[in-house]
């Protein structure tokens, strides 16, 4: 048994056994032959759970990984399960999640990488065109109140409030609220944090658009690159090789200042 198992990645709640070649049945009867073997040699209540079967899977980090979850032999569906990559977390905004998921289930399904990369594509194109969905490009942060925050701190919950509070002396969200902004262009070295906005500014003034260089560069190709650099992808390759023509190649030159918002 010990010898057809390559090598184990595990951690102090879970345990994944890499079985090269073994089908979805192969690895539902090795798993429990594994869960029986490792219980018969530990006293009791010692106990070593079988739990399920990912085919496929990719474990980018240790408690990061995600793949196509099998909990039982008949299972005929398998389910989309991710744990710690961007397709779970709240620190991002929508589209990332939604892109990342669906070029993952792309990758199972079909292992075709040029269908993943015309996907990609064509979600970098959409946002350059102007013809994505504010709602997939809002970000909400938590306030934690005024006097929570460092003098000069680049946050843009707290940045957003003293703007709202000089309309509005009521308008203060409350602390753990979730203050909802989008970023937008603006004219190039200007620091990131000057770009933040509301929603609704850039709904009512039509000159303020999406900072698609700053959502595609920054915030949707580095979680795909994580996972496609595993199997040797350039996906920013696959944003530089897009047409730079019209208004598309105007967005390009709008490179901001990167700084780190908290």
């Amino acid at each position: 048994l010990t010898s057809s198992l390559p090598y184990f990645i595990f951690n102090p709640l879970s345990m994944f056994v890499l079985l090269k070649g073994a089908t979805k049945e192969q690895s539902f009867k090795i798993g429990q032959e594994i869960a029986e073997a490792v219980t018969a040699t530990n006293p009791k209540p010692v106990k070593l759970k079988f739990e399920k079967v990912y085919l496929p899977c990719v474990l980018q980090t240790k408690k990061r990984y995600v793949g196509y979850m099998y909990e039982t032999l008949d299972q005929k569906d398998p389910v989309f399960d991710a744990k710690g990559i961007e397709t779970v977390r709240r620190d991002s905004c929508p589209a990332v999640s939604k892109i990342l998921e669906r070029s993952l289930k792309l990758l199972f399904e079909t292992r075709d990488i040029s269908l993943i990369k015309q996907y990609v594509q064509r979600q970098c194109m959409k946002l350059l065109e102007g013809k994505a969905s504010i709602q997939d490009f809002i970000f909400a942060k938590e306030y934690r109140g005024s006097f929570s925050y460092k003098p000069g701190a680049c946050v843009p919950a707290l940045e957003l409030t003293r703007k709202m509070l000089t309309y509005d002396r009521r308008s203060e969200p409350q602390v753990g609220e979730r203050v909802p902004y989008v970023i937008i262009y603006g004219a190039p070295g200007v620091p990131l944090i000057q770009l933040v906005r509301r929603p609704v500014e850039v709904l009512q003034d039509p000159t303020l658009r999406l900072n698609a260089t700053y959502y595609i560069t920054k915030q949707i190709l580095p979680p795909l690159a994580r996972i496609f650099s595993l199997i040797g992808i350039d996906v920013f390759s696959w944003y530089h090789e897009l047409p730079r023509t019209g208004l598309i190649a105007a967005l390009f030159h709008y490179e901001s200042k990167a700084d780190h918002l908290s």
